[in-house]
């Protein structure tokens, strides 16, 4: 884990007037080992594995601190499942969501980007936040539908 983590977490909870406890280090520690889209249930699984001490309220509430203070966004695909990706030094991206396989692919585009800027100067708008998904067949199920 980086330190810097650490310290955004412990700055933001105290803030909060939240308590430092070792249950949130532990999901904080195991969610910054990911590199995935991950929901609470998928980390409460991973903390469970070697602390089963800690709860699935503990996680899910601790995934929310975590977007709260940037770490973390929280997103829902067309699943109804909100999952969390790590945001910490990572550049801004959208996705791509296989509505077969439920595959996820992230990517960047600056002419979205430009686009995005264009429109909010064009209406003197300054977005809290936004997404752009786009949902369909991945390149291998489309290959599996044309051979069924």
């Amino acid at each position: 884990m980086n330190i810097n983590d650490r310290q955004i977490f412990d700055n933001f909870i105290r803030t909060e007037g939240l308590r430092d406890t070792r249950q949130r280090a532990l999901v904080l520690d195991v969610f910054l080992g990911t590199s995935d889209h991950v929901s609470a249930e998928d980390i409460y699984r991973l903390v469970n594995r070697t602390h089963r001490s800690v709860g699935f309220a503990t996680v899910y509430r601790t995934m929310k601190l975590l977007a709260g203070c940037g770490l973390a966004r929280e997103v829902m695909f067309d699943d109804g499942v909100s999952r969390f990706e790590l945001m910490q030094g990572r550049k801004h991206h959208h996705h791509l969501i296989c509505t077969r396989c439920r595959k996820v692919t992230e990517f960047a585009n600056s002419a979205i980007d430009d686009f995005e800027q264009s429109i909010q100067k064009q209406y003197d708008f300054e977005p809290r936040s936004h997404h752009y998904e786009i949902f369909g067949l991945c390149g291998e199920c489309r290959g599996k539908s044309g051979s069924e």
